[in-house]
């Protein structure tokens, strides 16, 4: 990996490793270089790097980028791979990647009955990534300056038919954003999901390259609604900023983050440890500890909860990994064309 990856990441931990922290067999283990292990994703591959490399003795480094990019990033490695392990969100995505024969396959984590039933629902067959969160691509956020409650959209229909500017994230470059609109298109159908979306275009829909700027123009009053990822939704509201939080009873778009080891890896006793380790309790407690709004997210492990001040009984909608995989070249396409127009 040359400097200008490395410095993408920006989390670094250099500890020699040891043999005790891997559940491998010995001759598998020995076929690790012992060198750094390199993992791509975007939330919280900064601070579980090194907590990881504490803990175990591995070395790991972490590349944070933006969903599209780090997708864009694994296709331009496909002759050199730099990378062993991806945690991103966007199981569709992933899934796409596992087809296409980017994934190890057929590797089962010591520790994977620690998932929760619902975890357990949204392991592949083929066992090509592992399920360790899911949260809200989407939820509906307003400008209360702007908009009163009793304006607001409650649904999704009431979203794209909404008088006003209304923005959202771009599924081409924002991690959470493909999760949102695929889960708009399987709910509608494919046709309707484009109809709607042309119509919503016409009617004045800003999109921005990540969930940030679409909240700075909710805020600023570019946009009076946003179908906003709900940490930085929640973050906002409770920052005591003019915006209030809807999740539809119908359900909010979700957004699966999940955990795969490249098939290419050189190191693949450290980077099913890495998996092992996403999939302890302790680990996922402590990510729901944390003092961020990333913190925003139900855990899949059995035993550990969610941050209260989410909504209790929110509903996802969530199409299934083949689905999103199928259709994400076309959605993403057929968007990005509308786009520019």
């Amino acid at each position: 990996m040359n400097g200008n990856d490395k410095n993408a990441g920006q989390s670094a931990a250099n500890h020699s490793p040891q043999e005790t922290t891997s559940t491998e067999p010995s001759t598998e283990t020995s076929e690790d270089t012992g060198k750094t292990i390199y993992l791509y994703g975007n939330d919280f591959v900064d601070f579980i790097a090194p907590k990881f490399a504490e803990e175990t003795g591995y070395k790991i480094e972490a590349v944070h980028y933006g969903g599209g990019e780090a997708l864009a990033k694994i296709e331009a490695e496909q002759g050199n791979p730099q990378w062993d392990v991806l945690m991103m969100d966007g199981h569709g995505s992933v899934r796409n990647l596992a087809d296409r024969d980017f994934l190890l396959t057929g590797w089962q984590p010591d520790n994977l009955a620690n998932l929760s039933e619902l975890g357990t629902s949204y392991v592949p067959s083929d066992l090509a990534y592992f399920p360790i969160g899911l949260h809200a691509s989407g939820v509906i956020a307003y400008n209360t300056k702007l908009v009163t409650a009793d304006q607001a959209p409650k649904t999704w229909d009431e979203f794209f038919a909404f008088q006003g500017p209304v923005g959202h994230a771009d599924p081409a470059v924002a991690a959470p954003a493909y999760p949102l609109v695929s889960a708009l298109f399987e709910k509608w159908g494919v046709e309707e999901g484009k109809a709607k979306y042309a119509q919503r275009f016409k009617d004045g829909l800003h999109i921005y390259p990540k969930n940030g700027p679409v909240g700075k123009a909710l805020l600023s009053g570019e946009i009076q609604v946003a179908a906003l990822q709900e940490h930085n939704a929640y973050e906002l509201k409770m920052t005591g900023e003019p915006v209030e939080v809807i999740w539809p009873e119908e359900g909010a778009p979700g957004s699966l983050r999940v955990v795969a080891i490249s098939k290419d890896t050189k190191n693949p006793a450290a980077a099913k440890a890495f998996v092992e380790y996403m999939l302890k309790p302790e680990t996922q407690k402590m990510l729901t500890e944390l003092e961020s709004t990333q913190s925003f997210f139900t855990p899949l492990v059995n035993g550990v909860e969610g941050r209260t001040e989410r909504e209790p009984n929110g509903k996802f909608l969530l199409p299934s990994a083949e689905w999103a995989a199928e259709h994400e070249v076309e959605i993403k396409t057929w968007f990005a064309d509308q786009n520019v127009k």
